[in-house]
């Protein structure tokens, strides 16, 4: 009867194994390998939200160099290569990095998380306040571009008309 027993066990696991190891195929890890991912452009929105509710001129500059400061340091992050781009038996000192998104070359949850409010950013600002992120932040650009090639990305990205619907009430005119 233990036999019996053992055989059914092993034959479930054997059963189950391949079932797990497709699904492992068919989704991808989506947490990120670096916990710096998960936070990297966090106070971007924060930045972003005081810049566009501002109906002072006088506050307006202060603002926008505060929202380009964290946009610059999320492009610093994606620009710094991570550990796993770094190959200590090599002579070439790595010094940037050429991934595509916050963890990597995959997107993660992380990516998930800020590349929509990244797309709000770029379209609210360049409508209501006549600012664009700036070209010379080119690994932002570079992250940008690379979800705007993702189907899954920019089939879900609301239009720039929806956008500019939703946050005419929201954005303050400066006055």
């Amino acid at each position: 009867m233990f036999s019996q027993r053992s055989v059914g066990v092993t034959s479930e696991a054997e059963t189950i194994t391949p079932a797990i190891c497709s699904a492992q195929m068919l989704y991808p890890r989506l947490a990120a390998r670096n916990p710096e991912s998960n936070t990297a452009g966090m106070d971007v929105f924060s930045k972003f939200s005081a810049y566009i509710k501002n109906s002072n001129p006088g506050m307006n500059d202060n603002l926008e160099k505060g929202l380009l400061k964290a946009l610059t340091k999320l492009d610093d992050y994606l620009g710094s290569p991570l550990p796993d781009e770094i190959d200590e038996n090599s002579a070439e000192e790595v010094t940037t990095s050429s991934r595509h998104f916050l963890d990597g070359q995959q997107l993660t949850l992380a990516d998930c998380n800020l590349l929509p409010k990244l797309h709000i950013v770029k379209v609210v600002c360049q409508k209501f306040r006549n600012f664009t992120i700036p070209r010379s932040l080119l690994s932002l650009w570079r992250y940008l571009d690379a979800a705007y090639a993702r189907e899954e990305f920019s089939s879900t990205c609301p239009s720039d008309a929806e956008i500019h619907l939703a946050y005419s009430s929201v954005v303050k005119p400066l006055k």
